[in-house]
């Protein structure tokens, strides 16, 4: 049965990050929004992702340090620990939900929850169960979708041998090995995570380096780091074949690594590689709307090809960050309400949240080599040369600032080490503020903070640098 239309000011197709942030931000304007959800409240962000993994990761953290400290008994205690561990993500999962509830009842955003798709480039209906059950007519409408996994034929994921990221979320005993398909950023946190209970962990990773976004210098110490850990890490590599034994238990990998091919058993296989746009159902050709690889194509503003139709979060591609998300639906809304604004990617951080942490800004060494040749003066410290690492017990690597060696302007900023993720905001104002290495050298940083780990590596820009050993 179909309803009367109903007539928003904006529709937005997906509550996840972008979608929420477009909807309060839309009502901020004066605006009517209508926010659909065919899903969980807050999309993979806050139910399958950041959110739950970043509580796993924290909790593994604690675990580590305590193992590294000696304190750690035996396997009992570990598996213990481990379902607590399952207990609290659940807890901060339903904890921000339910704060994004509360924030959209506040400013009577209508949340519908159902199937979108469009009908015209002015009309979206919503289905549940197959049926139309409500249909919303708009000059203004917002794609927030996200993504979904694009695994290979020969890798299908079937829950119980083979997981995504979303079901080895909920699996409730610790495997004994664990084989992760992808090395990026997510592919190493989960393989952080498991190793801190004893899981023999494999990395297989395509590109030629784990980390492959990132500073080519990061990635090379943190597979050494990870090397110590007991974490195999297998880099240009490429999986030809799997087969599943319920009798065993386990998964067979056919691995082709350094120009041969190797079989490798596992209890379980983790899939964090490749996703595409979450267009499926969606209709977009009904909207004129045009794909890219899998993604929606943007221009300028996040607009799509489509007049009056705007696309902002993972579901445009070039990268999968909630940051991103919340960047681009900002700039989104701002350009739906009559602004002329873009998007600077530059400024968009790249955060790993395994222990160590490691984040990247700007330009990489290997980049700014290719743009700006001998034109380049950069910056190196080390942890354990920072005073507060040293009192954390945490002294293992250093923060990397790329500058232009004429001007003094920061390129980029690459750290691997405690507080990372904290610390790459630094970097970002600096940017985005036209700070350059003059002027960050005229502040003040308080002692002892991990922030000084920043102001060290842009005296040593300069060969200035205090609590450094050189020559």
């Amino acid at each position: 049965m179909t309803s009367n239309t109903e007539k928003f000011d904006l529709i937005i197709i997906g509550s996840g990050p972008a979608g929420y942030l477009a909807a309060i931000l839309a009502y901020r304007r004066g605006s009517s929004v209508a926010l659909i959800e065919k899903s969980e409240l807050g999309g993979t962000c806050l139910n399958r992702g950041c959110i739950p993994t970043k509580t796993l990761i924290h909790e593994g953290s604690i675990w580590h340090h305590l193992t590294e400290s000696g304190l750690n008994r035996n396997e009992e205690e570990a598996r213990a620990y481990f379902q607590n561990a399952l207990k609290k993500k659940e807890g901060a999962v339903n904890q921000v939900v339910s704060g994004i509830r509360r924030l959209l009842g506040r400013d009577r955003i209508t949340l519908i929850h159902g199937d979108a798709s469009f009908e015209s480039a002015r009309t979206v209906s919503v289905k549940r169960d197959g049926e139309i059950v409500k249909t919303l007519e708009s000059d203004r409408i917002l794609i927030a979708a996200g993504v979904v996994p694009s695994d290979p034929p020969l890798l299908k994921r079937d829950g119980l041998h083979i997981l995504g990221s979303d079901q080895i979320l909920n699996i409730k005993e610790i495997p004994d090995s664990l084989a992760i398909v992808g090395a990026g950023k997510r592919g190493v946190e989960f393989a952080s995570f498991f190793n801190t209970f004893g899981v023999e962990v494999t990395l297989i990773e395509r590109e030629k380096q784990i980390l492959p976004k990132m500073d080519r210098e990061i990635s090379v110490r943190y597979r050494g780091m990870l090397a110590n850990r007991g974490i195999k890490t297998l880099t240009d590599s490429k999986v030809e074949a799997a087969s599943v034994s319920d009798k065993k238990g386990s998964v067979s990998l056919v691995v082709f690594n350094k120009g041969k091919e190797e079989k490798l058993d596992f209890q379980k296989v983790l899939m964090v590689g490749d996703v595409r746009g979450n267009t499926d159902g969606l209709g977009l050709d009904k909207a004129s709307i045009s794909l890219k690889d899998g993604f929606i194509q943007v221009a300028s503003g996040m607009r799509t090809s489509s007049p009056g139709i705007y696309a902002a979060g993972d579901i445009t591609g070039n990268g999968c960050f909630a940051h991103k998300a919340f960047l681009e639906a900002n700039i989104a809304v701002r350009n739906i309400f009559g602004e002329k604004v873009e998007v600077d990617y530059r400024l968009v951080p790249n955060c790993l949240y395994a222990y160590p942490e490691a984040a990247s800004i700007g330009l990489t060494e290997e980049e700014a080599e290719a743009q700006y040749e001998d034109d380049l003066a950069i910056g190196n410290f080390p942890f354990a040369g920072c005073g507060r690492a040293v009192t954390s017990s945490e002294q293992f690597g250093m923060v990397k600032i790329i500058s232009d060696a004429t001007y003094g302007e920061i390129l980029g900023l690459h750290i691997l080490g405690p507080g990372a993720t904290e610390l790459i905001h630094l970097g970002a104002m600096a940017m985005k503020n036209e700070i350059g290495v003059a002027g960050i050298k005229e502040m003040i940083f308080a002692h002892p903070t991990l922030s000084e780990a920043f102001f060290e590596a842009v005296l040593d820009i300069s060969d200035e640098a205090i609590h450094i050993m050189k020559g």
